[in-house]
């Protein structure tokens, strides 16, 4: 899921599933994204045997026909800066923090107020406007920064 093949006649093989060759309408980014619901973090890892919070996000993108870069910070230079967590809707991305000010997680924005991201595994929390919060350890594991609607 998720691969680019574009010469698989040497492959001698006849593909036998579904593929996406348009762009997915933008509530079915969750749909995907549930599917790697505890998947376990992989750091550089793109495949339900592991992923990183920007690996996630790009392979959601990716198999619903939307391009990301690869890194956090890439993408956060993607898309449009929303002002408030209000204005945004599912599908959109949330982007975190270090304390040095340097983006290095993103998550995607949930209905009511929920995120699913990559930490530890791939898990939904909470999500306000000081960032994720996990009901788990009751605390702030990542600090927000900016939401941006990249379609």
């Amino acid at each position: 899921m998720g691969s680019t093949i574009y010469d698989y006649s040497i492959l001698e093989h006849n593909f036998e599933g579904t593929f996406v060759n348009h762009k997915r309408a933008k509530k079915e980014l969750l749909d995907t994204a549930l599917q790697y619901l505890n998947a376990p973090f992989l750091p550089g890892g793109r495949s339900p045997f592991g992923l990183d919070a920007s690996g996630f996000t790009q392979l959601v993108y990716k198999i619903n026909g939307y391009a990301l870069k690869r890194t956090a910070v890439e993408q956060s230079a993607q898309g449009e800066a929303l002002s408030f967590i209000e204005e945004s809707e599912p599908g959109d991305l949330a982007f975190f923090d270090n304390q040095e000010g340097v983006i290095d997680h993103v998550g995607i924005i949930m209905k009511d107020n929920y995120i699913i991201h990559v930490h530890g595994n791939t898990r939904i929390d909470r999500l306000d406007h000081t960032g994720i919060f996990n009901t788990e350890s009751r605390s702030y594991t990542h600090s927000l920064r900016v939401i941006k609607k990249v379609i």
